[in-house]
């Protein structure tokens, strides 16, 4: 009876750890070195929409930040589509315009709903990386 119980005992374990295994997280993958500019805006995106801003942030200048386009961490977002071509201010630089649907920001300033938000993006170093955004010009 004691090593029947002990076998019920050691399966439950099993079970549990098996379980704790197959668990999934939720995380971005980085794009490749070299990846275009729109691969590394939707590796950005869906970081966003995961709720992963480090992986986020890894895809930016250091002048990307709140304030300055930067909205991961303070808004969240449940999904997003990008609209189009991207405009083309130099060879190393590009913006393009997004749709967000937010739950709104934590100050107000975004509201609940679908939000245009713009990406700036400029290659830096050989990669492409988020400098800035904003709702309008």
């Amino acid at each position: 009876m004691r090593s029947r119980a002990s076998a019920v005992v050691g399966g439950i374990a099993v079970l549990a750890l098996a379980g704790c295994a197959g668990t999934p997280t939720v995380s971005a993958s980085l794009p490749p070195a070299g990846a275009s500019a729109s691969v590394v805006l939707d590796a950005y995106l869906h970081a966003f929409v995961a709720g992963d801003c480090t992986s986020a942030h890894a895809l930016a200048a250091p002048t990307f930040k709140t304030g300055n386009g930067e909205l991961c961490g303070d808004v969240t977002v449940s999904s997003f589509s990008v609209s189009g071509d991207p405009a083309t201010p130099g060879r190393d630089e590009v913006v393009y315009a997004s749709v967000l649907t937010t739950g709104g920001s934590r100050d107000g300033t975004i509201s609940r709903g679908r939000t245009t938000w713009f990406y700036d993006l400029k290659r830096q170093d050989g990669a492409w990386k988020l400098v800035g955004g904003g709702s309008g010009p």
